[in-house]
């Protein structure tokens, strides 16, 4: 989660990214200006603990002004200090190429939202206990017409729902660090696929109805999915979906929707040549109600 003081440093500035490795073709002359620093004599990661993230800042001109390693060399001070670190870093930037002083406001959290059109706000989790961040949920919206709702309406009986017919909000439930299996080629991180002749979200669900009170009726959909990614070895990893579908009483269509899934992901661990075991957790919210 990006701490309040980091997002006040970063609003006069552009941001962008670029994810690559030093043996690149294209690397950008500002990431060669970064690295050449860096890994000069008396720099480089055997001087003392160094990740391999670094910001950059750049002028108008596309020069660079400023550069740190994201991860502050010195890392015996408390974990929230990385924070502060990165703000002072930014403001250190941001008095070099003149930028005006701004006073401090308080960050206010706004969810992303559906301001058009009726679907589903997930939260994607993984619970990493090496990389702290990843704990912070990434937040997606998904929506969604009226044939994707169809395979939950309200069921008079007990059926089974094939769980590739969820795949619009259920492909939103991986990893969200950029650190994940990543595509060589094109150094974007794997999704799930959406080929939809392709099977990438598996499993058989039970949709149960689950009583009902004054104003809705209930069902429960439940079971086991997996889920595979883009990449060519046909890595999939899978977890129990629980959902609470509500109905008015005499209405089939889906009225609300509220679940979880609770998965494991494996992590292949290059230091210690071995498969880490993590728990990958999402949850869900039909928007807007």
């Amino acid at each position: 989660m990006i701490n309040a003081a980091v997002i006040d440093q970063l609003r006069p500035f552009i941001v962008t990214s670029w994810h690559g490795h030093r043996n690149d073709a294209d690397i950008p002359a500002a990431v060669k200006d970064v690295w050449r620093e860096k890994f000069e004599r008396g720099r480089g990661p055997q001087q003392g603990r160094q990740s391999n993230v670094d910001l950059a800042v750049l002028d108008a001109r596309g020069r660079l002004v400023h550069w740190f390693d994201v991860m502050p060399r010195d890392s015996r001070g408390p974990r929230s200090s990385l924070a502060h670190y990165t703000a002072r870093e930014l403001k250190r930037a941001a008095a070099w190429i003149r930028l005006d002083e701004r006073p401090a406001t308080r960050t206010e959290l706004n969810l992303p939202e559906l301001d058009q059109s009726r679907g589903i706000r997930v939260f994607v989790s993984l619970k990493d206990d090496r990389m702290t961040a990843y704990r912070a949920p990434v937040v997606e919206v998904v929506p969604l017409d009226q044939h994707d709702w169809k395979p939950l309406a309200y069921p008079d009986e007990r059926r089974t729902v094939d769980a590739a017919s969820l795949k619009p909000w259920l492909r939103e439930v991986y990893p969200p660090g950029m650190m994940e299996r990543t595509n060589p080629r094109t150094k974007l991180v794997y999704k799930i696929k959406t080929v939809e002749k392709i099977k990438t979200v598996e499993g058989k669900l039970s949709l149960a109805s689950a009583g009902s009170d004054d104003k809705h009726r209930y069902a429960l959909l439940s079971g086991t999915i997996r889920l595979t990614d883009e990449g060519a070895d046909a890595f999939s990893y899978e977890g129990q979906l629980e959902v609470v579908l509500s109905y008015k009483p005499n209405d089939s269509n889906v009225k609300s929707l509220r679940g979880v899934f609770d998965g494991i992901y494996p992590r292949f661990d290059r230091m210690h040549n071995r498969t880490r075991y993590l728990p990958l957790q999402a949850a869900f919210e039909s928007r807007p109600e």
